[in-house]
């Protein structure tokens, strides 16, 4: 097998690492899935943070705005080429540390043939979907996170202060999520749950404990559920706030009949989609059921299927996208029904 993987560091990577941060930030996706945002001053290690330097983003006219438009979803991610250019020159005037990687690029040539070999051994499905690894190195950002498309082209975004480990966390989270999302209705969470359990469990690990020891690996989701991180949420609100951005405590409301975001009304929705979201609103943070569902949007039991019910709650969720709020809002309870954290 022979290697795969470049490493790439530049101007044009760090400013779309950042904007893709600065769009999850603002859409609320990562307080909504418990991860913490803090300024680049705040040491920090932990799979649950994310890094923003201390810049002044709202130098650039109607930067939030236009920062929650990045469609992140795209391969690749698809930016303003205005703002991109705006935001690139506001990264030239300033001081940015580069990302100290070169033991980890090191340890990496060492481990990738073998690990890659026990990802197909664990993933027999996937054997020789990894063509070709570009590791982009950054010092922002969630710990890592990563691009794929179906030709075998994978992009890592890896937070310098991170090993090999939430390299291959990326390979396997790529291979797996479009699985979990489309043969399961699965939501993030969930994708990062079995990543979590391939690193930790299977062959894996134990190729990963031989070339960088068993403490090296923070499990995404175990990170998020632990509890003991006040401080830090208290500079995270501060930040937010020095930021200018929504606090996300209670995003949805009602006016009437009419859903909104942050008191604004939710744009472009069909009938059946304001019907479903009312519901959602109105019994925020519980279950509605599969069957309150359908019942507002197939005329009658015959035209009932769960997969057609699960596309229209994927397009409601690209509808949230598209209003400028993350989609994770709303979460699917296996077996149970939808629930709207709010």
């Amino acid at each position: 097998m022979k290697r795969v993987t470049t490493w790439e560091y530049s101007l044009d990577t760090e400013a779309k690492r950042i904007l893709h941060t600065a769009h999850q930030t603002y859409v609320g996706f990562y307080k909504n899935n418990g991860f913490i945002v803090l300024p680049k001053k705040v040491p920090t290690f932990n799979s649950n943070t994310v890094v923003l330097p201390e810049l002044d983003f709202n130098s650039i006219p109607k930067f939030w705005k236009r920062v929650s438009k990045i469609d992140i979803y795209a391969n690749p991610m698809v930016i303003d080429t205005t703002l991109l250019n705006d935001f690139k020159n506001l990264l030239s005037k300033e001081i940015l540390d580069q990302p100290n990687y070169a033991k980890t690029m090191e340890l990496w040539k060492k481990a990738e043939k073998e690990i890659i070999k026990a990802i197909y051994e664990v993933l027999p499905d996937k054997k020789d979907k990894i063509k070709k690894i570009t590791i982009n190195p950054t010092k922002t950002g969630t710990v890592c996170s990563f691009d794929w498309d179906n030709k075998g082209e994978f992009t890592v975004l890896l937070r310098d202060d991170q090993g090999i480990h939430k390299i291959v966390e990326a390979l396997v989270t790529s291979l797996t999520r479009e699985d979990v999302y489309e043969k399961l209705s699965g939501l993030w969470q969930e994708s990062e749950i079995i990543a979590d359990f391939l690193i930790t469990q299977t062959k894996i690990a134990k190729v990963l404990e031989k070339y960088d020891g068993v403490d090296k690996y923070s499990a995404t989701i175990k990170s998020l559920r632990v509890k003991d991180v006040g401080k830090l949420n208290t500079l995270s609100d501060e930040y937010y706030r020095k930021l200018r951005m929504p606090n996300y405590d209670t995003p949805f409301s009602l006016n009437g009949l009419t859903p909104e975001i942050n008191k604004k009304p939710i744009e472009n929705l069909t009938p059946n989609e304001k019907n479903v979201m009312y519901m959602l609103i109105k019994k925020s943070n519980n279950i509605v059921s599969f069957d309150e569902i359908a019942d507002t949007i197939f005329k009658d039991d015959n035209n009932f299927s769960l997969f057609a019910l699960s596309k229209f709650m994927q397009r409601l969720r690209e509808k949230l996208e598209k209003n400028g709020i993350s989609g994770s809002f709303i979460q699917t309870l296996r077996g149970k029904g939808y629930l709207l954290k709010n």
